[in-house]
């Protein structure tokens, strides 16, 4: 894989590695990816507060929620009293993040792309903003190291899998995940497929459609534990993917979050799948 330099945004003023200026002693981090590399690279102790989607590791449930990452509150966040806010282009609202500028705290935007490439890239822009960067290259070449040995094995199969993707969101709300999204760009690593043709972004679940698929496996994304009720979706327990027990059911976070745990991601998709063309009864 071939990396820049790390890039980020500070609200007002675009800065590129090696750009110099006090390392933050109070953090509050809104993107929960960007909280487990805060924790990987052992700096957890400025952190001050995370968003909701910081769930990840369990420590941080003892720090104070601000708030969900695209609806960030201006008070919410000023009463930490941080000197840096590190999050990503998904925040909002802008307004908020320029009051917070403006105020004093040092707004830190980085990139959002689902590539391995771009995760990679997030922890060395994390490292560089908490002058930890040796540390980062070191976490770097680990996960890269992962990421390779993960693709070299799925590199070995004699087809191209098909993987329904299934995003259990709030208010039990299910949908189907196509194109252009973190689960598609998750599929396509492990060099399978995804089963849901002909949908861009994430739409609700359209049965007909889940029945049409016949994926090789079936991923549940959940965004709280047990969000998603089998009982409910009698098309995907019909799946002979899910009746022969290729599927997975975990975290959304841990699946969609493009952090430091993305080869276990890979894998745990991979994991997922047959090992060879054993269920050709599920082909047309």
């Amino acid at each position: 894989m071939r990396l820049r330099w790390p890039l980020f945004i500070l609200i007002g003023l675009s800065l590129a590695s090696g750009s110099v200026f006090a390392e933050p002693s109070r953090l509050v981090t809104a993107d929960g990816a960007i909280t487990e590399i805060v924790y990987r690279l052992g700096q957890e102790s400025r952190l001050v507060g995370v968003d909701t989607t910081s769930g990840y590791p369990e420590q941080t449930a003892e720090l104070p929620k601000v708030g969900y990452l695209r609806a960030l509150p201006f008070e919410g966040v000023l009463a930490l009293k941080p000197d840096m806010l590190i999050t990503s282009e998904q925040a909002a609202p802008a307004r908020n993040l320029e009051r917070l500028a403006r105020a004093g705290v040092r707004v830190a935007q980085l990139p959002s792309r689902w590539t391995a490439e771009a995760a990679l890239e997030r922890i060395l822009s994390v490292g560089e903003l908490l002058g930890a960067a040796e540390e980062a290259q070191a976490l770097v070449a680990g996960v890269e190291a992962d990421i390779r040995r993960i693709q070299q094995n799925t590199g070995n199969r004699d087809y191209q899998p098909r993987i329904l993707f299934i995003l259990a969101a709030g208010n039990h709300s299910v949908m189907l995940a196509g194109s252009d999204t973190a689960a598609n760009a998750l599929v396509e690593l492990i060099g399978a497929e995804n089963a849901a043709q002909g949908i861009k972004g994430y739409k609700p679940a359209n049965r007909e459609a889940i029945l049409a698929s016949r994926p090789d496996a079936v991923v549940i994304a959940e965004s709280t534990p047990g969000q998603f009720d089998i009982a409910g979706w009698p098309e995907v327990e019909r799946l002979e993917a899910w009746q022969s027990g290729h599927r997975l059911v975990a975290d959304s976070m841990f699946l969609l979050g493009f952090g430091p745990r993305l080869p276990e991601a890979m894998a745990a998709l991979n994991d997922a799948l047959p090992g060879q063309r054993e269920i050709a009864a599920n082909d047309p």
